[in-house]
């Protein structure tokens, strides 16, 4: 009987290491390959996701899955130039939303750099920025003991918005408002109209395959991973020829 020659014992040993130790990647390989195969039949580019975490790994911000309740309705901002009062588009500013509250006739929306100030269907009045009269900084509004308040740094001021006049304040004012997360059918709706920041499953899957979820370092090691599946090509092959050589290889005579 015929012992196998040790270049072909080598070549096995080391085919069948890296072959347990890559397994698993090529089935996520093979997996995303065959999903992103039938991604356009299977609607995957459509199919959004919007899980906090995720968002968070592919940096999104997250403040706009919350929103100020006024009234009955919700004053929130999904994160571009468009405010919205629960599903509907009212008025436009610069994000982040920083408050917002309620008072007997109007609206009010504090946006980075401007105040919003709507009816209560949500048509809007007039917007004060920095421009016209918002002072810098301003970081809170109130609504309390029928006045409008506004904070600015450490400062209290009142708002008359009547005369839109913004004066000092000795009021003391302890807790402000504070944002909520916005209601389960609300945040369904704007992820319908593509509204809120999401990302979709084929992309998702797509970044999966190619190791981009994993930033540069995921890329880099899925090209290690396809240069050790080039390796375990040239090994079987080579080892397959060698035991062929060894099969084919004529008897010694004896003389």
């Amino acid at each position: 009987m015929q012992s196998k020659p040790k270049n072909i014992s080598f070549n096995l040993r080391w085919h069948r290491r890296v072959g347990l130790s890559v397994t698993l990647m090529l089935v996520l390989l093979a997996i995303t390959g065959v999903l992103l195969n039938h991604s356009p039949a299977a609607g995957l580019n459509k199919k959004i996701l919007s899980s906090a975490w995720l968002l968070d790994w592919y940096g999104f911000e997250t403040a706009s899955l919350s929103g100020f309740l006024v009234g009955e309705k919700w004053l929130h901002h999904p994160g571009e130039r468009t405010l919205f009062l629960d599903t509907e588009p009212v008025a436009s500013c610069n994000p982040p939303l920083l408050s917002g509250v309620v008072t007997p006739e109007f609206l009010l929306a504090l946006c980075t750099d401007e105040l919003v100030i709507l009816t209560s269907s949500g048509e809007l009045v007039e917007k004060i920025n920095l421009s016209n009269g918002l002072p810098k900084d301003t970081t809170n509004l109130g609504y309390f003991y029928n006045t409008t308040f506004i904070k600015s740094n450490s400062q209290i001021l009142s708002l008359d918005l009547e005369t839109l006049e913004i004066l000092p304040s000795k009021t003391e004012i302890k807790q402000w408002q504070t944002s909520r997360s916005l209601p389960s059918e609300i945040r369904l709706k704007l992820n319908q109209d593509s509204q809120l920041p999401g990302i979709s499953l084929e992309t998702l899957i797509l970044d999966l395959h190619s190791g981009r979820f994993f930033g540069n370092i995921g890329v880099l090691f899925f090209d290690f991973i396809g240069l050790l599946t080039c390796f375990l090509a040239i090994t079987g092959l080579w080892s397959w020829l060698g035991r062929r050589k060894v099969k084919i290889k004529p008897p010694k005579e004896d003389y």
